[in-house]
């Protein structure tokens, strides 16, 4: 039986340790296990407590199974110390395959990173093929969204947004009302259904866990908003320290989980609705 190891990194000290490296397919089997990176209270994507482990978890698990091996799971608190916790594999970034390199990051439809492009490294941090499309909803109750679809509709409106996201300075170049008050999505999310903002720009994957969770609340997403640019992004994972032959194993094996729609039954589990990558 394979085993779900959890690491908890002191990130006080990871500053002062040296850099423990990622490894290539034969080192994972030599140690026996998949190290991967994620973040702690980060439902629907990641959780560190409690019964529900997340889609990256469940789909880690799934990764680990094919290549025979444990899981090991290592909490960061930022992205930049997965190098340093010497990280196989992030669950998340986006594929750069007929995607815009100057998109900007937006939270939960890219809470995510590019692949270095660093020549630095023998082996630089890769992206594998993309395994799902992330998309952003302007979200809100109906009365206040419903056939809003630019940004001349939302003139009038306090529209919640993400920190340093897309949104954030779409909302600034517009001069449309906003706030960044909130620091996760399922805050923002919470803080619409509250009527502390009137929309909020949010992403699939949260909105459709949020209302798996919350059944009674009222909300309604609008799905074809115009921000401008193509927000919608494909999404694969990232390996650390990958040569070509471990790069093609994984790719083999998430080409495999979506073929037995092993990815999109977990998607299904957790509330969120799967959207095929392009």
């Amino acid at each position: 039986m394979k085993k779900l190891i959890f690491i908890i990194i002191l990130f006080p000290l990871l500053s002062y340790s040296k850099v423990v490296l990622s490894g290539n397919l034969d080192e994972i089997n030599a140690r026996g296990a998949l190290r991967v990176c994620s973040f702690t209270d980060r439902l629907p994507f990641s959780s560190r407590s409690g019964e529900v482990r997340g889609i990256q978890i469940e789909l880690a698990e799934e990764i680990a199974k094919e290549l025979n091996v444990d899981l090991e799971i290592t909490w960061l608190r930022y992205r930049f110390h997965a190098r340093k916790a010497g990280c196989d594999m992030m669950m998340e970034a986006v594929s750069r395959e007929n995607d815009n390199a100057d998109k900007r990051d937006i939270e939960g439809a890219k809470p995510l990173t590019r692949a270095s492009d660093s020549k630095k490294q023998k082996f630089p941090p890769t992206v594998s093929i993309p395994i799902v499309k992330m998309e952003t909803y302007l979200v809100g109750l109906k009365e206040l969204v419903h056939g809003k679809t630019n940004l001349k509709s939302i003139k009038n409106l306090n529209i919640g947004v993400m920190r340093g996201t897309w949104s954030h300075m779409l909302m600034q170049k517009s001069k449309i009302k906003y706030r960044t008050k909130f620091v996760t999505e399922a805050e923002l999310i919470k803080g619409v259904a509250d009527g502390e903002v009137d929309a909020g720009f949010i992403s699939s994957p949260q909105y459709w866990w949020f209302l798996k969770n919350n059944p009674s609340i009222k909300l309604e997403a609008v799905k074809n908003f115009d921000f401008t640019i193509d927000v919608s992004l494909n999404v694969g994972v990232l390996m650390r320290g990958a040569d070509e032959k471990t790069v093609t194993k994984i790719n083999n094996i998430l080409t495999k989980l979506l073929s037995d729609n092993k990815i999109q039954d977990i998607y299904a589990s957790y509330g969120v609705k799967y959207v095929a990558p392009e």
